[in-house]
């Protein structure tokens, strides 16, 4: 299944640039970002993005889901880059 934003049933939905601002701010380039309560992938998003490694890691299936093919379709993006 394809993300887009009207599937993202997640009611925490964080943006993207302030996570992109926090993982640059505390994340040695070419570094690995875990993110233990993934949701639905923000930061996953913005590591993967900015040429981060990233582990995430989620209870609920829904959202692991949407979180992965939000991932998958950033680092689709980047090789299209």
């Amino acid at each position: 299944k394809n993300w887009n934003q009207k599937t993202n049933i997640h009611s925490t939905v964080k943006p993207i640039q302030l996570m992109e601002y926090l993982i640059k701010m505390v994340t040695p380039k070419g570094g690995t970002v875990l993110d233990p309560f993934m949701g639905s992938g923000s930061t996953g998003v913005a590591a993967k993005k900015n040429g981060y490694d990233f582990i995430g890691i989620d209870m609920t299936p829904e959202y692991i889901e949407i979180a992965k093919s939000r991932i998958e379709a950033t680092e689709i993006e980047n090789k299209l880059l």
